[in-house]
């Protein structure tokens, strides 16, 4: 099976052709988005985090994905 371009997806300059899947790989354009939104609460509303958030959130995600 063939992949189509997915590069629209990713925040690189659309000259380079970067093919590092290491530790420095690219992030998904959503990723980056998602972690840039917890960051903003965890810096603007620290308190509405309960113990159990710590778990929940991975939880509903790992639950996103076919085991």
């Amino acid at each position: 099976m063939l992949l189509s371009c997915q590069k629209h997806l990713f925040a690189l300059d659309p000259n380079v052709h970067y093919l590092n899947c290491g530790a420095y790989s690219p992030s998904l354009n959503r990723s980056v988005e998602k972690g840039i939104e917890g960051l903003q609460r965890k810096a603007q509303t620290p308190y509405t985090f309960r113990p159990a958030d710590h778990f929940d959130t991975a939880d509903r995600i790992r639950g996103l994905s076919p085991a």
